[in-house]
């Protein structure tokens, strides 16, 4: 439940807390009275005059304060459905598309404005973070339990989070120790005998000083084979994550400081299983998968000078990540050691309408990965790559709200790649509030990556394809411009209620991209520079209704459109719809709730369009499209002030892709490929679940 707070008390609030520091760092928050963080547009503070409270959260709110358009995903929002991980807290989005990447690893990915997830910046409370190795199953790794909420935005995003946004960004906020019960736990198990225990643990550690202790762990180690194919529907795996967190707050002094540690380790057995697999002599596909991962952050403001609002923020990120994967004779192991340094000075020219944000910012990222491929027809030595990138980066952005209800932001950085040169990002971000119920933006910018070819294209190990190699040595960084602008309405209601109407279009242009062309040769995959044209367009519209009191509809449709070149052994050009995207999307969800929030009651309906299938016979294959498919959630919440207790169904019509492992028969053979994956792979699934919050919030 949210405190209302009053004009005055926001501003006493501003001037006692530094939440300045998030004013600088933070490109997208919301105002979250509640914990009096307060809200930022693309890095840049903005003076709130009201603060707006709704005793009841919906579970979907397009923010109407950020410049760029923001779609948070609240608390309440993670809790219509079971939300195991971050990749199913978006089954309610129209905006984000989650799906299995292949059909045997288990590894999930996510798609924003039609490209993969690898083109947003992921964020961790403004940290960015599932870069590189760990982006490959990091999607999994993160529990909705632990999550307050989730902001997504569209376009590129502020230059002070980086250089590498091209399609949005995701910032995930955790449960702070500092305004958390202090003993939060959440348990589920469902009917492919998959449990799960998540806590959270918030204490005072001393004078001004908070300790949490976020704890998740997982186990799944039945075998299901429900089509047969004596694959493995899921993988059997075991995770254990563990997350320490430390929040100090010197009003006095003006400091606030936040410290972290995280542990992470995944073991997972997939592919063929004796269990499921009668044994005819012949040597079975098994996949072998482990993953650790351990990450020390810190982030610290300080108010200086006499400007209120004046401040210095200084962010610190080390991460080492392991991984070893093997599919059938095909294997993939790596290290990645990361640290990200970053330090910002915000303030203004003359007044509040005019603010800036300007600092430097260092990325160290070293790799040490090798491939093997002991396939009979593909036998080749382990090719290993090493690498080590610096980027070091300067940055300014600079702010103008305008009393007439405008307001621009323009903001620019340089960065220096030891591996590719230099690289200017330009980005601009304007908002105008047409009188109290219509909102225009628009924006554009360029964003870069550093391409990791096999890492970034981990799903298709799980086929018998080669992977030729020979040119990922001289791939260059990939480098895009974003545009697109969205207007939304607000429409008054009775009962002080509002409806949101939204529509919105993005467009993506490529000028580098690193291409894993599978079409050239059914039997491998080549990578190479682009040479021509890939774009992508996305329209999208939505529709959120309080109906009635307590009862809330989302709606949600979009299009998509994508293209990218490829290019043949003479070097001819095709530029050919982007396999595996789907064209469309449609949502619906409906979310009644009694008074107080004793019962609570959600329905989703997904329809998914079709998408292309990659040719298996060239560049000139006669177009085969996967067919469109509906997906229907369900769950029954009963809550009280100490225990909750939920129930539901997943894909409660138990729609699954036919034979997703294509020569599953002979998987050491050249036409085996579990990779195209378009559809669900786990039919319905009924599961069940219990919260338990103890002690008070303080």
């Amino acid at each position: 439940m949210w405190n209302v707070m009053t004009t005055g008390s926001v501003r006493r609030v501003l001037r006692k807390c530094l939440a300045v520091f998030y004013l600088t760092t933070a490109s997208f928050l919301s105002v979250q009275a509640q914990t009096g963080d307060t809200a930022s547009v693309a890095g840049v503070g903005v003076e709130l005059e009201e603060v707006t409270v709704s005793a009841r959260r919906q579970g979907t709110i397009l923010s109407s304060l950020t410049q760029l358009k923001t779609e948070t995903i609240t608390s309440s929002g993670l809790m219509k459905m079971a939300c195991c991980s971050l990749s199913e807290s978006f089954e309610n989005s129209a905006t984000v598309s989650a799906g299995y990447s292949d059909a045997i690893s288990g590894a999930r990915t996510i798609r924003l404005l039609g490209l993969s997830g690898m083109y947003s910046s992921m964020l961790d409370e403004n940290i960015p973070t599932m870069r590189g190795l760990s982006a490959t199953y990091g999607w999994s790794y993160i529990p909705a339990a632990w999550l307050e909420s989730i902001q997504i935005s569209k376009g590129a995003a502020s230059v002070v989070n980086g250089y590498e946004s091209v399609t949005g960004q995701m910032n995930l906020e955790f449960r702070k120790p500092h305004n958390s019960e202090p003993l939060f736990v959440n348990l589920y198990a469902d009917d492919a005998r998959h449990w799960e225990g998540n806590a959270a643990v918030a204490l005072p550690a001393g004078r001004n000083l908070w300790a949490g202790l976020l704890l998740h762990g997982v186990s799944a180690a039945y075998v299901h084979d429900k089509n047969g194919d004596t694959f493995m529907d899921m993988p059997k795996y075991s995770t254990v994550h563990l997350y320490n967190r430390w929040f100090y707050l010197n009003e006095e002094k003006g400091i606030q400081s936040r410290t972290g540690v995280r542990y992470l380790h995944d073991r997972r057995k997939a592919g063929q299983d004796s269990a499921c697999h009668a044994n005819d002599g012949l040597p079975l596909f098994e996949t072998f998968i482990t993953n650790r991962n351990i990450t020390v952050y810190n982030k610290t403001g300080i108010a200086v000078g006499n400007k209120e609002g004046q401040s210095v923020g200084i962010i610190g990120n080390f991460t080492r990540h392991e991984q070893a994967s093997d599919f059938g004779k095909k294997a993939f192991d790596g290290v990645q050691t990361s640290l990200y340094l970053n330090l910002l000075f915000t303030s203004f020219v003359r007044s509040a309408a005019h603010r800036y944000t300007a600092g430097a910012s260092l990325a160290y990222d070293r790799y040490d990965t090798e491939y093997l491929d002991s396939l009979a027809y593909n036998a080749t030595p382990p090719t290993r790559f090493r690498c080590t990138e610096a980027v070091p980066g300067v940055f300014v952005e600079y702010t103008r709200a305008n009393p007439a209800g405008w307001t621009l932001t323009l903001g620019l950085r340089a960065d220096r790649n030891s591996l590719f040169g230099w690289m200017v990002t330009p980005r601009a971000h304007f908002k105008y509030d047409v009188g109290n119920y219509v909102i225009v933006r628009a924006s554009a910018g360029r964003g870069f990556r550093s391409p990791n070819a096999i890492a970034d294209n981990n799903r298709l190990m799980a086929s018998s394809r080669r992977f030729e190699t020979d040119e990922i040595p001289y791939l260059e960084m990939e480098s895009a411009w974003n545009t697109g602008g969205s207007v939304t309405v607000y429409l008054p209601l009775q009962e002080d209620r509002r409806a949101a109407l939204s529509i919105d279009y993005f467009h993506t242009e490529f000028q580098r991209q690193t291409v894993a062309d599978t079409e050239r040769d059914r039997h491998a995959v080549y990578f190479y520079n682009l040479a021509g044209r890939s774009y992508a367009d996305a329209w999208q519209a939505d529709l959120s209704l309080p109906l009635l009191e307590g009862f809330d509809l989302f709606a949600a449709f979009r299009y998509n459109r994508n293209k990218i070149t490829y290019t043949g052994e003479d070097g001819a050009r095709y530029l050919v719809d982007k396999p595996l995207v789907s064209a469309c999307r449609g949502l619906l969800n409906l979310s009644y709730a009694t008074r107080f929030k004793r019962w609570v009651f959600d329905a989703t309906a997904q329809i998914n369009g079709p998408s292309r299938m990659p040719g298996m016979n060239g560049y000139h294959s006669q177009k085969i499209y996967s067919p469109a498919f509906p997906v229907l959630f369900a769950q029954i919440s009963k809550n009280s002030k100490r225990f909750d207790m939920y129930a539901g169904v997943e894909n409660l019509l138990n729609k699954t892709q036919d034979n997703p492992v294509r020569g599953w028969s002979a998987p050491f053979h050249l036409d085996f490929d579990a990779s195209l994956v378009w559809g669900p792979l786990l039919g319905r699934k009924i599961y069940c679940g219990v919260r338990i919050r103890i002690g008070e919030i303080k």
